[in-house]
């Protein structure tokens, strides 16, 4: 089941990464998508404002000239005195003053509302110009002085941009003011697409239309336009932004809309963005992923190169291990058959004796029953004591016995036993500062052969020297046992006193050692007993100490 999981692993990451792009896509389109239309509004609010800055200034220019005109002195003269040399001088039909002035006509009245001097106006709806003329006193006429759009009241749906003005009032009187008003000026300019030409450098298209909305979006105010609102929608035939500008007059009153439009460039270039942002982002992921499995697909293949070479290896380990331990069964058994031997050799020695006596004494005739007797004790006493030397070898080499309670003192003659036989040339001082009589847990044998091995190796380090001796101290505390076992040789090399308790590690000839000695004890004590082994060095020689847990 795992290695199914393994191989659809690959393919469960490649869906997930998919998702996480398509996530990743779809919530950066919105949010760059939102920050562009942010902007895209915020553009197109500074193109209506400046949109309506140039409808304001061209009703500026109409006021400010039309203002000059009221406070000269010469209207005012001919309000009062109506001389047409006034009219014949700057109005007279084939001069081309209202253009220069660029506005479309021109009335003079006096305070009773009389007609005292209109302009022809240039349009077919107004040819003979009374109509409009009426309809502008009619609504006006009552009001001192206005700047503000008029819309006149003609309806034409073939052309409706014809009956749209600038419109503007002001009051006549003398340069300096002091003279009372006489009469009023009325100037229009007549609104058309060629008059909006320069809004049209702000957007793509300006049109003039009557289409109007009560949920407007915006509402924009102004010197001369009070109250300007705004409809804001997308068009999706132009693929561009569309803003219905409806403009009233001075009293809020609807005069006229405005339709403009712009292409969505930002928009357009914003979605070129965050495509190739997107594009790049998933080409990034999947060529990260693309890394990850061949990483991935590398890492399975060095794993399991590394493990077929851990195997090997712990092969290798264990059949050294084996070895060493054929080794150390062989050694201790060579030891033992030596010790046995050792053993051995006196009561041989002694029941030689004896059965010569029995042949002596049958020869001369003095074996009695008594002598007889005397003799088979003996004899029965040395087998007994050799039987019991072969027992007790065979279960101190016996390996299952690793888990017994026993107390340090039920090994320690035996273990002195052993090692004199062995070895009657080193005098050991067993120094016991024991005080309790608590159990330790283990291999009875083995911590036997450790302790003998730890002797033998001490005996050996002063072979050179006149007399031999070795220490074996006994401390304990409430939870530890602790088994020094010091000699007074030269002491171990700095430099290998790290190394001496490696396998096959030795400083003796390989006749008298393999190296496996130290560490077989080091096993038993940290395998068998989980305790501790080390090594140090005193001024006198090396010491060994042995730590154990008490049970």
């Amino acid at each position: 089941m795992k290695k199914k999981y393994i191989k659809l692993n690959p393919f469960i990451t490649s869906i997930v990464s998919i998702f996480v792009v398509m996530v990743l896509s779809i919530t950066s389109y919105k949010f760059f998508i939102k920050s562009f239309e942010e902007l895209e509004s915020e553009q197109n609010i500074k193109n209506l404002s400046s949109s309506l800055d140039i409808i304001n200034k061209k009703l500026s220019y109409i006021d400010s000239i039309i203002n000059d005109y009221a406070k000269w002195d010469d209207t005012y003269d001919f309000i009062q005195n109506k001389e047409q040399s006034y009219i014949y001088e700057n109005f007279r039909e084939g001069t081309n003053t209202l253009e220069e002035l660029e506005i479309d006509f021109i009335i003079f009245t006096n305070l009773k509302n009389e007609i005292l001097f209109t302009s022809t106006v240039p349009n077919k709806y107004y040819k003979d110009n009374k109509h409009l003329v009426e309809n502008i006193l009619t609504e006006f006429s009552g009001r001192k002085e206005f700047v503000t759009i008029y819309k006149d009241k003609i309806k034409d749906d073939k052309d409706l941009s014809k009956n749209k003005f600038y419109l503007v009032k002001r009051a006549i009187s003398n340069s300096d003011s002091t003279a009372k008003v006489n009469g009023y000026i009325y100037a229009g300019k007549l609104i058309s697409n060629s008059t909006l030409d320069s809004i049209k450098k702000v957007f793509n298209e300006v049109k003039i239309n009557e289409d109007t909305y009560v949920d407007n979006d915006i509402t924009l105010q102004s010197e001369y336009l009070k109250n300007v609102k705004v409809k804001v929608a997308v068009n999706d035939i132009c693929s561009c932004l569309e803003n219905t500008i409806q403009i009233y007059d001075d009293k809020n009153n609807y005069s006229m809309s405005l339709i403009t439009q712009n292409k969505r460039t930002l928009i357009e270039k914003g979605k070129n963005t965050i495509f190739y942002y997107n594009l790049i982002i998933s080409l990034f992921v999947f060529i990260v992923l693309f890394l990850i499995f061949r990483n991935q697909r590398l890492l399975e293949n060095y794993n399991k190169e590394l493990e077929n070479e851990v195997s090997e290896a712990i092969n290798s380990l264990r059949d050294k291990d084996q070895l060493l331990f054929q080794q150390s069964k062989l050694a201790s058994m060579g030891e033992m058959i030596g010790n046995i031997a050792h053993q051995w050799r006196q009561p041989l020695n002694t029941l030689g004796l004896l059965i010569q006596k029995i042949e002596i004494k049958y020869q001369t005739n003095s074996l009695d029953e008594k002598a007889l007797s005397d003799i088979v004790e003996k004899s029965k006493m040395l087998t007994n004591n050799m039987s019991e030397t072969i027992e007790d070898f065979m279960n101190f080499f016996n390996p299952k016995v690793n888990n017994e309670l026993f107390h340090i003192d039920d090994i320690l003659s035996k273990t002195l036993t052993l090692f004199s036989a062995r070895n009657n040339l080193c005098k050991v001082n067993l120094e016991n500062k024991l005080t309790s009589k608590k159990n330790i847990k283990g291999s009875k044998n083995g911590l036997i052969q450790v302790l003998l091995n730890l002797l033998s190796n001490a005996s050996d380090s002063m072979k050179d020297k006149e007399e031999c001796v070795i220490d074996l101290t006994l401390e304990e505390d409430d939870n530890h046992l602790y088994i020094f076992v010091k000699d007074y040789g030269s002491g171990i090399d700095k430099e290998l006193i790290e190394r001496i308790f490696e396998p096959y590690f030795t400083t003796k000839f390989k006749s008298q050692g393999i190296g496996i000695g130290l560490y077989m004890c080091k096993m038993v004590i940290e395998e068998n007993m989980k305790g501790s082994l080390i090594a140090q060095n005193d001024k006198d020689g090396a010491t060994f100490k042995i730590t154990l847990s008490f049970s």
